[in-house]
């Protein structure tokens, strides 16, 4: 089967604002389809990426044998320190490095020590909401984004002095991973990269003198089989929890309240009617905080019927996936009361989201709050421009 070549419009505003009818269209025409722009192969169905996210024939890295460019206009190796922050991610390790690094870095996040900020969230998102009641204010700067902040500064044990400085880096650094980086995001990411890895460096000095109740203290205790993390490991570690776990969070209570109000969805009456762990589900599926992840095929072989080659890149249209009919029944409506709420924006297999339990935690615990306030959407907001991390400039809302 021919691989039938588009050019993918990312940058085009009316697909930022609303890409799933051009997404459908080419999930309709084929199960893999060429960014001729990009030279990645878009995975554009749900069965195409599940079968990749659980695949040991796709990695994060290419092939050992592989000698020509990395795919895209930025090689994010020519930039130090923020491929410094990458190398050890553990989205982009394999095999038994991986492994060993995963053990180690989920004996130091475990679901009970994540649930036992369950208190914390519950009084930090109450907090905010109270101040903010009755006036207009923006859903993500004024509640959204200090909320996850607060609980990810509290998870690493880092000063609340610091919550702003690591929110700016955050949203730096989290440039490079849009389909088409400038040169000029490439290189304000790499300000904030540095600036990170060395607080980091000297705050993970600090909890191994004085160690405390916090993650960063937990990873750089924490051993197995005489194994121990390196303090480059643990950064790597903590920017990843850093940028997956806040933007996602972020991201997702905007793009949820919106669709909802929207939608013209009650609010209190699906938090009355229906349980607020499928409700965050439906809703991380409807509208994807991360909308696609890229991979190397490490040996020839098909994806539903489509011959891709070694050495190829392929983008897995993560938002596409999660609107596909073929695995949900009327996908591009927002329905509560699915049989399966199996989408892939957790990624599966050996790379399954480490954080999605705290996600999942703070999204629960927020939608607690948010669904039960009358919520007026004032402006109709704009989208940031980028299509990878799928999100909003600013809401102004009313409660």
């Amino acid at each position: 089967m021919t691989i039938p070549k588009i050019l993918f419009p990312n940058e085009n505003k009316e697909f930022i604002e609303d890409p799933y009818p051009y997404l459908k269209e080419i999930r309709e025409q084929s199960p893999v389809v060429l960014d001729e722009s990009s030279g990645l192969q878009l995975v554009t169905r749900f069965s195409g990426v599940k079968d990749i996210q659980t695949s040991k024939n796709f990695s994060s890295s290419p092939p050992p044998d592989y000698d020509g460019e990395s795919g895209g206009v930025i090689n994010p190796q020519d930039y130090d320190y923020f491929w410094k922050t990458e190398e050890f991610s553990l989205l982009n390790l394999e095999g038994e490095l991986h492994g060993d690094l995963r053990n180690l870095v989920a004996k130091a996040f475990s679901n009970r020590q994540v649930q036992e900020l369950r208190p914390f969230m519950e009084t930090k998102s109450t907090e905010l909401l109270e101040k903010l009641k009755g006036e207009e204010f923006d859903l993500l700067k004024d509640y959204a984004q200090p909320y996850s902040i607060a609980v990810i500064g509290r998870l690493l044990g880092v000063s609340e002095d610091m919550y702003d400085k690591f929110l700016d880096w955050s949203n730096s650094i989290v440039k490079m991973y849009d389909l088409k980086v400038s040169k000029e995001s490439a290189e304000e990411a790499e300000t904030a990269a540095r600036e990170f890895y060395e607080y980091t460096y000297n705050l993970i000095d600090e909890k191994i003198k004085d160690p405390q109740d916090d993650m960063i203290s937990r990873l750089a205790t924490v051993s197995e089989n005489d194994q121990k993390l390196s303090k480059h490991q643990i950064i790597c570690t903590v920017i990843l929890l850093l940028n997956a776990g806040h933007e996602a969070t972020v991201n997702t209570i905007g793009n949820s309240i919106v669709a909802l109000l929207k939608n013209n969805i009650d609010l209190k009456e699906i938090h009355t009617n229906h349980s607020v762990k499928d409700i965050v589900e439906e809703l991380i599926r409807y509208d994807s905080p991360l909308q696609f992840f890229q991979r190397w095929v490490l040996e020839d072989t098909e994806i539903e019927g489509v011959e891709v080659k070694k050495h190829t890149k392929v983008a897995i249209l993560l938002g596409s996936a999660n609107r596909d009919d073929r695995a949900f029944k009327k996908a591009d409506e927002i329905n509560f009361d699915r049989e399966s709420f199996n989408h892939t924006s957790f990624g599966g297999g050996v790379h399954y989201c480490l954080g999605a339990h705290l996600a999942r935690l703070e999204l629960e615990v927020s939608f607690n709050n948010l669904l039960s306030e009358d919520i007026e959407l004032i402006s109709n907001p704009e989208r940031t421009g980028a299509f990878g991390i799928r999100g909003y400039q600013g809401i102004k809302v009313k409660i």
